[in-house]
């Protein structure tokens, strides 16, 4: 029963998390959208480069 409430405080909180940051970046680019494009785009960039290094290393074998 417990475990249960708690699951259910977790997703209500999850949601409402959710619910105020899609707002207050959907006022940010109303408000400024060079700046928050311009953000976005280097998010991207960070992002796309991040994965492209994590998919290159190369875990060392180990010979059997």
């Amino acid at each position: 029963m417990m475990a249960k409430v708690k699951w259910f405080l977790g997703r209500k909180a999850a949601r409402a998390t959710v619910r105020h940051t899609a707002h207050g970046v959907t006022a940010k680019v109303k408000r400024q959208p060079l700046r928050s494009a311009k953000l976005v785009s280097m998010g991207a960039v960070v992002g796309v480069a991040a994965g492209f290094l994590a998919g290159r290393v190369r875990r060392p074998t180990t010979a059997a």
